[in-house]
């Protein structure tokens, strides 16, 4: 009786591993500056997303089931960046000197982004629709022979983006709408046209998978995002992706490379580094769904 329990109780974990209503990704991204001013730049940020149908894994790869699934889904994220500058010298504003005197001076900046969104599809229909607030924090202490000064400037920024798309095929999204902010101090309000186009492809029978992806908003400054990932397994990912802005400035331009492991359908670790000519990144991330 006892090993019957025991069978089933197994028997019932491993059928629910292949199919998951929640999932969590954290990770930690550090952000490696070429200049003479950023000392410490870091960032946090976690996501969590609710399923409304259980996404089944099938034989699609892990990372790719609610997609090629359809699953529609709400979520929210948070994230955590902070900036810190070296020291520098700087005018000293607590001076009574006829003469040019300088003081000792940082900065700071802390960034709060909290987002909420809805992914819906409803056949080969596609509605996504999200929107953000950022509460930006910056901090200067100067500090000098006549004593400390210090400065503060709080301001937020709303973000908000809407997506209407269709899936001609079951792989294959095709989607466009609006992307757009609005600031309460220094930042002018701006709507801009976004699209995006999403291809997961099989490659061969050996279960190898190929992920095509581009994003776009169109506006004062045009940014784009390429992106594919070649599945080896359904459970092993290796990727590289391209942002390209039409300023024509190299140092806005970064090209990234990353790679994703599912441990088992409801664990994966992952990592990534980017490069450009006037900053690189690493970046860390975890996967957990139940």
């Amino acid at each position: 009786m006892k090993q019957s329990l025991l069978f089933f109780a197994l028997t019932a974990i491993s059928c629910s591993s292949f199919a998951y209503n929640v999932q969590f990704d954290a990770g930690f991204r550090s952000f490696d500056h070429d200049n003479n001013y950023i000392d410490q730049d870091y960032q946090a940020d976690i996501k969590g997303k609710y399923y409304f149908d259980p996404v089944q894994i099938k034989n699609n790869p892990l990372n790719e089931a609610a997609f090629l699934g359809r699953n529609s889904n709400v979520y929210g994220g948070y994230a955590y960046r902070t900036i810190e500058s070296q020291d520098y010298l700087t005018y000293d504003p607590l001076s009574t000197s006829t003469f040019y005197e300088l003081a000792r001076a940082k900065d700071e900046k802390d960034l709060h982004y909290f987002t909420g969104g809805l992914e819906y599809f409803h056949e080969q229909f596609y509605l996504n629709g999200e929107i953000g607030l950022g509460i930006v924090k910056i901090k200067s202490n100067i500090d000098s022979n006549y004593g400390s000064v210090r400065y503060k400037n709080d301001y937020n920024v709303t973000t908000y983006r809407a997506l209407v798309g269709y899936m001609p095929i079951s792989n294959l999204l095709i989607a466009a709408g609006v992307d757009g902010f609005s600031g309460d101090k220094y930042l002018d309000d701006e709507t801009d046209f976004a699209a995006k186009i999403k291809y997961v492809m099989p490659i061969g029978q050996n279960g190898h998978y190929l992920n095509l992806e581009a994003n776009g908003v169109f506006g004062d400054e045009n940014n784009v995002i390429f992106t594919a990932d070649y599945y080896l397994t359904h459970a092993f990912s290796i990727g590289s992706a391209y942002s390209l802005k039409d300023d024509d400035e190299s140092n806005n331009n970064f090209l990234w490379f990353r790679s994703k492991y599912f441990v088992n359908e409801n664990v994966a670790i992952g990592a990534e580094a980017g490069f450009s000519s006037g900053m690189n990144l690493f970046t860390v991330n975890g996967t957990f769904r139940f």
